[in-house]
């Protein structure tokens, strides 16, 4: 995919300059290793840098490999990814949904650069937020860091990485609710949705499942990997917070694009329902005026528009199917619920 900005460009052309996250995903881009193999060249570099510090430190047995050291260190990278895999995908998304949207290229372009860049005051703020949540949890809990903390070098290392990673998880975060709100808005402001156009009506219901998938795999991952952070309140209640409002906000974008799709069909409706209205004026017409040798083409007519009326009549308007939605609603309920029940027991025992 061609980044965001050509050359030719700069941030002026814009509607707000690049975050410094963006500009790194672009320079990564114009490299010729594929972005995905930086990464897990990144996360190589990373877990090797720290077992190599707990190894010297006499903290692991060399040749030791800790699954918490891994874990942890894959946050860089695996937030980088997927704020890269978030930002083809909704290019992707914006350009089906192009001919519902009436506006000029300008304008479009502009969305498009919001829907794939973020600004870097919110990337700033996402980062400090990140950080400080990592910085008080591992000074508050340092139960959960031990013993990879036990030394000055290995704490130096641990914590730098940690409060990286919580960094731009945190941006990761940023991220997903902008672009959910921006599916919002666009979806709103779309006026030539056609019902028969399946991968423009729904253009956006790809996007929203990536989301939620790529989450449930930080969370799932985490209490795999790291059961300790159960115990760590500063991130139990930061990830349930953080997980109710992207499920909210999942929610609330599925809900107005049913509404926005239901809208359209209503509108479908009630115009064929106007059309077969003035066909049975016209028939009833016909009867009562005795001018029948003409009504097989006026029911030709009928036909094909109770025909027309029964095929956008079963259009769905939700862009997932009951069944898909509740599934993973389950899949992101059913941990929080097992995880906060598993805590307050915890808390309640002593343990």
């Amino acid at each position: 995919m061609s980044t965001i900005l050509s050359d030719s460009q700069t941030d002026t052309d814009h509607p707000y300059p690049q975050s410094w996250v963006d500009r790194l995903l672009r320079w990564m881009q114009g490299l010729p290793v594929p972005v995905p193999a930086l990464l897990v060249g990144i996360w190589i570099v990373l877990i090797t840098i720290v077992h190599l510090t707990v190894w010297q430190e006499g903290i692991l047995e060399p040749g030791t490999i800790d699954r918490r050291v891994l874990m942890i260190n894959t946050w860089i990278p695996y937030s980088l990814g997927f704020i890269y895999y978030l930002e083809r995908t909704a290019a992707e998304a914006l350009t089906a949904f192009r001919p519902a949207l009436n506006m000029d290229e300008k304008t479009y372009a502009g969305l498009r650069y919001q829907f794939a860049v973020m600004p870097r005051r919110g990337v700033l703020i996402s980062m400090v937020l990140g950080a400080l949540l990592a910085y008080i949890s591992l000074r508050m809990y340092p139960e959960i860091s031990s013993p990879f903390m036990d030394t000055r070098l290995a704490t130096f290392v641990n914590m730098t990485l940690s409060i990286l990673g919580s960094a731009f998880i945190f941006v990761a975060i940023f991220m997903t609710y902008r672009q959910l709100r921006l599916i919002r808005q666009t979806y709103a402001h779309a006026d030539r949705l056609d019902l028969f156009r399946s991968g423009e009506l729904y253009a956006f219901s790809g996007l929203t499942l990536r989301m939620g998938i790529g989450w449930l795999i930080v969370v799932y991952a985490g209490v795999l990997f790291y059961p300790a952070l159960v115990r760590n309140i500063p991130w139990a209640v930061t990830t349930g917070l953080v997980m109710a409002g992207i499920v909210v906000s999942f929610i609330t974008t599925l809900f107005d694009i049913h509404k926005r799709i239901k809208t359209v069909k209503e509108d479908q409706l009630f115009e064929i329902d106007g059309r077969l209205q003035a066909a049975f004026s016209d028939l009833h017409r016909r009867i009562d005026s005795g001018d029948v040798e003409k009504l097989a083409p006026l029911r030709e007519v009928m036909d094909a528009l109770l025909v027309e009326r029964g095929v956008v009549a079963k259009i769905p308007t939700w862009p997932w199917q009951p069944g898909t939605l509740a599934g993973f609603l389950a899949a992101v309920l059913l941990p929080l619920i097992g995880w906060g029940a598993q805590l307050l027991l915890q808390r309640l025992l002593g343990l």
